[in-house]
């Protein structure tokens, strides 16, 4: 299901849908988010990361079996050199709404090097199978380092750049994306969820 058919089934505009899908609509009102969170069975609270979801949700779940939503794994910065084992070891999960792969994870967001649009604890949603074009936003493994960076990808016509948001430029730095580096997927989404003060609270939690 994507925005334009979740909102005909909602009975709302396609472009307020639009909005609060692909995280541009910070403040939705209300009124909008409430045939959303009736359709999918939730609380306004549950849509918005406020309060967990009811149910552990998985793959038997109605939910994901009519593909009305995502349930997509969160992991730890250091787990993603063994992907695919921390996607099925995870123990937290986030609902999500979209056109996006079933190999899509989450991570929160660990430094300042990418505001002020990502701060500490935004919640970034990666799709491995988006192809990077541009200006998106990827995940990428430096040669040498083991934990992964999350930068902007600039492309300069053979030349390919990663650029922190953070007008810090003495502690972030742009550089140049190297062949021994590999990019690990694109920004899919990503939502401010206020509520995540302890990461690692063992608890399910909704977008």
């Amino acid at each position: 299901m994507n925005p334009s058919d979740l909102a005909r089934e909602v009975n709302l505009p396609t472009p307020t849908v639009h909005r609060i899908v692909s995280g541009k609509s910070t403040r939705p009102y209300r009124s909008s988010l409430e045939p959303i969170a009736n359709y999918f069975s939730l609380r306004v609270e549950q849509l918005l990361g406020e309060e967990s979801l009811p149910v552990r949700i998985d793959k038997e779940s109605a939910l994901a079996t009519e593909n009305k939503i995502k349930i997509i794994p969160v992991i730890a910065w250091e787990e993603v050199h063994s992907l695919n084992e921390a996607k099925t070891n995870s123990t937290k999960k986030i609902a999500a709404i979209g056109n996006m792969s079933n190999d899509c994870f989450s991570l929160l967001m660990n430094d300042h090097s990418m505001e002020p649009l990502f701060p500490v604890k935004t919640i970034l949603i990666f799709d491995p199978d988006r192809k990077p074009i541009d200006r998106s936003y990827i995940l990428v493994k430096l040669e040498n380092i083991k934990i992964p960076v999350f930068r902007q990808l600039l492309i300069d016509a053979d030349y390919k750049y990663l650029k922190p948001l953070n007008p810090d430029l003495n502690t972030y730095k742009m550089r140049l994306l190297t062949e021994k580096d590999s990019i690990i997927a694109c920004l899919q989404e990503s939502r401010i969820n206020h509520n995540l003060e302890d990461t690692n609270n063992k608890e399910v939690l909704s977008l």
